[in-house]
């Protein structure tokens, strides 16, 4: 039989087989890279909608009261939030540093096996050596970063909060000593978000550093209510967090009465009228009676969250102190968006389009429930007047 000359492939099909093997190695990389930045986040996911999160929101209210905290007499609100993302980073990185170098000792990876079992190095997506190395890069990183940003000053105090909290084991001292490193840090945080929010054009009154000095003081005397639920795990490791030393009775009621106290305080700092109060002390109210009734586990760690949106409501009061530089931003980016004297119109057709879209696709779907199946009859002549 005779041989058959081997077939030579056409550059067209290397070419294809070329392009499909640097389409595989690239979609390899991509799905590497997203899960190491995934791991990554798992070091601050239990801190992101809890503590950055707030923090982000309190910076984003300050901007926003203009002259009452900032050197700015009329903020733009589209400005405001273009600077979101950038605030968002710097808050986000420097969470990064502290809770890996927290997270990676001995004793805190039994701790974590016990309190919070998702993190990344109980589960074994990471070793505490890797963690160690990228803390090598990511330091230096971050504080180019605040350099850029302009709050290196914040992100080196952070860097010593965070030296003295974690590696000379601050947080393991005394519980005074711990939420007194952690109110500060908060401070720090704040302080930072804020004025990368406000720009470099202005910057925050002495009525702004005061109200974030406040801020951290509500966090040294509530934020040890995050304390309640890692009892086990703080106990484990022999940190004299408030739930050992006061016990579970006088810890819970050394956060509640804070906690309503702040309610009235902070809404009567603004001058703000009873409306502030009541619903500032509603919120509180719900959390310090959680905190006394409801003493599982589960309960606990739900009564840290609305903790977490307690504080957030405190950190709105700014906006509603000065609702008039409120009512402008807004105006500014409504006329920004649809233009001039057209604006109302077009918000009112896009307002009453919604609606109509809305019935209508309760009737297609058949819950308008009527026996002629007919649509209810809308009249609206306005909604921006």
């Amino acid at each position: 039989m005779a041989l058959q000359p081997c077939k030579t492939m056409s550059p067209s099909t290397t070419a294809s087989e070329q392009w499909w093997k640097s389409a595989i190695s690239l979609h390899t990389t991509i799905l590497t890279l997203r899960g190491h930045l995934h791991t990554l986040y798992l070091f601050t996911a239990a801190d992101f909608p809890t503590f950055a999160i707030p923090t982000l929101l309190f910076a984003i209210c300050g901007a926003l009261s203009g002259p009452l905290l900032t050197t700015n007499p009329s903020p733009s609100f589209v400005s405001i939030l273009s600077r979101t993302p950038s605030a968002l980073v710097v808050v986000w990185t420097n969470l990064l540093i502290f809770n890996m170098s927290n997270q990676r000792s001995p004793s805190s990876i039994a701790e974590d096996a016990i309190n919070k079992p998702n993190r990344p190095l109980p589960r074994g997506l990471i070793t505490p050596e890797a963690t160690r190395r990228i803390l090598l890069a990511l330091v230096p990183a971050v504080l180019l970063l605040g350099w850029t940003f302009g709050v290196w000053q914040e992100t080196l105090f952070l860097f010593t909060f965070q030296w003295l909290y974690n590696d000379l084991a601050g947080c393991d001292e005394s519980f005074v000593l711990r939420n007194l490193l952690i109110a500060v840090g908060y401070g720090l945080y704040s302080s930072a978000a804020f004025r990368v929010l406000v720009g470099g054009s202005h910057t925050l009154t002495q009525a702004g550093v005061r109200w974030t000095g406040i801020v951290a003081l509500v966090m040294l005397i509530t934020q040890h209510i995050c304390d309640i639920k890692d009892a086990a795990g703080d106990r484990l490791r022999g940190r004299r967090s408030a739930p050992i030393v006061l016990g579970d009775e006088m810890v819970r009621w050394s956060v509640s009465v804070p906690i309503m106290v702040c309610s009235v305080l902070c809404p009567w700092y603004f001058g703000l009228g009873w409306k502030s109060y009541v619903s500032v002390m509603g919120i509180g109210g719900v959390v310090a009676g959680r905190t006394m009734v409801w003493r599982d586990l589960a309960s606990d760690k739900l009564t840290w969250k609305l903790w977490a949106f307690w504080t957030v409501a405190l950190f709105v009061l700014p906006v509603v102190a000065s609702p008039v530089v409120l009512d402008g931003a807004w105006t500014s980016m409504s006329i920004l968006l649809c233009g001039g004297d057209e604006c109302l119109s077009t918000l009112n057709l896009l307002a009453v389009s919604g609606v109509v879209g809305i019935v209508e696709g309760r009737r297609l779907y058949g819950q308008v429930g009527r026996a002629n199946d007919t649509v209810p009859r809308i009249v609206i002549d306005a909604v921006v007047s």
